[in-house]
């Protein structure tokens, strides 16, 4: 490989030839580079690294390839009332006059699913976190939640807002989120941060997010994906290395799926001023639920053509023995295409053979097994 070859990739796997996000934007798959050359959907990296003699991964019990699964916690509750007290504050505060119109709509819709909640009783379609628990304890699978924090400050419109103490349904019990997130974690299932949109480039904000989740669970945590994927390649690693975390799985798209750095292999970030690797790793993400789904964005697919997408990227990790992360949200459990599409995935790479991982698990078993740093083995 050429000296050229060699630091292309290396740029590409650390981040460095793609665009910083603006204070309202993350720039997707349309300004990367690996779009740009058609391989989106092809981890050409690994089979580079393959290809040249590099070691292969291994997973346990043979497994060809491995599986992460990870869920945003964005929302917790439609009709509560507190909530939407709490989200009609927020548009107000951090919403712009020139979205006057997209507020009152905003605005109209948390009355509404305040009244609704209040006055009908209806039963919360998005009180089913026991679900997701159940389909992937059939297959023999932890998942991480990311969580928000419930405290920021400098706020950002895209933040979330609901609290610890806010009340749910946990089989057919009434209990918190926070006694929410402590049985989760109780159960092996792991707990990350969410952090809010500012906590990507200050240290301070990132730490005292982290804290939060950390007093809940009563012990600490180790993983964290940007919300919205807002992770900017030249400051946010070293926020998240001085925050104390091991592992990060913000590195994909909000509309598009596929390979962002042109692999599935988790990988240290870099601090790219200095060209320092950090102790840390990056879990690459694959597939978002709404980046297939969604209907007024990505690629707004039903659910038999994005099995189809899900099982020809699943075949081309399996080749390289690498790792399929996906992303669903709990509050899409309401949306049949999105709740039957996760149950098909699951049933579908399962039966491809894979080894189902959280994000803790699947960079524990890759830091102890697998001798392989494409961040070095590329570097200049």
């Amino acid at each position: 490989m050429s000296p050229d070859s060699r630091k292309i990739i290396h740029e590409l796997i650390t981040g460095k030839l793609f665009p910083s996000p603006t204070d309202d934007r993350v720039y997707d798959y349309s300004f990367s580079p690996v779009n740009l050359t058609g391989k989106l959907y092809d981890p050409f990296v690994d089979k580079l690294w393959l290809k040249n003699g590099g070691k292969r991964p291994v997973w346990p019990g043979d497994a060809p390839f491995a599986v992460c699964l990870t869920h945003d916690v964005d929302v917790i509750s439609v009709y509560d009332w507190k909530s939407n007290l709490r989200r009609i504050k927020h548009v107000l505060a951090t919403r712009t006059q020139q979205n006057f119109k997209q507020n009152l709509i905003l605005i109209f819709e948390a009355m509404e699913n305040a009244i609704r909640g209040t006055l009908i009783h209806e039963n919360d379609p998005f009180h089913q976190f026991e679900k997701w628990l159940e389909v992937e304890k059939e297959v023999s699978a932890h998942s991480t939640f990311f969580f928000t924090p419930e405290n920021t400050i400098n706020t950002h419109f895209s933040d979330c807002w609901y609290k610890y103490s806010d009340n749910l349904q946990f089989e057919s019990q009434k209990i918190t989120v926070g006694e929410l997130m402590q049985e989760i974690d109780r159960r092996g299932w792991e707990i990350g941060l969410h952090p809010s949109w500012n906590a990507s480039t200050d240290g301070d904000i990132m730490k005292a997010q982290k804290k939060q989740v950390e007093e809940v669970v009563g012990h600490s945590i180790t993983s964290v994906r940007q919300h919205w994927l807002n992770f900017d390649n030249f400051k946010t690693p070293a926020v998240q290395v001085a925050a104390g975390f091991k592992y990060d799985s913000s590195i994909g798209f909000n509309d598009n799926i596929g390979f962002r750095r042109g692999t599935s292999y988790p990988h240290h970030l870099v601090d790219l001023e200095t060209n320092q690797i950090f102790p840390m790793f990056e879990i690459p993400l694959i597939v978002q639920d709404g980046a297939m789904f969604h209907h007024r964005k990505g690629l707004r697919l039903n659910h038999d053509m994005g099995l189809k997408y899900i099982q020809n990227l699943a075949n081309q990790v399996r080749e390289t023995s690498g790792v399929f992360t996906l992303l669903w949200h709990p509050n899409t459990i309401n949306q049949p295409h999105y709740w039957k599409a996760y149950k098909s995935s699951l049933k579908l790479l399962h039966d491809m053979g894979a080894w189902f991982g959280s994000v803790k698990e699947i960079g524990e078993w890759w830091h102890r097994e697998n001798d392989i740093d494409l961040t070095e083995y590329f570097k200049q």
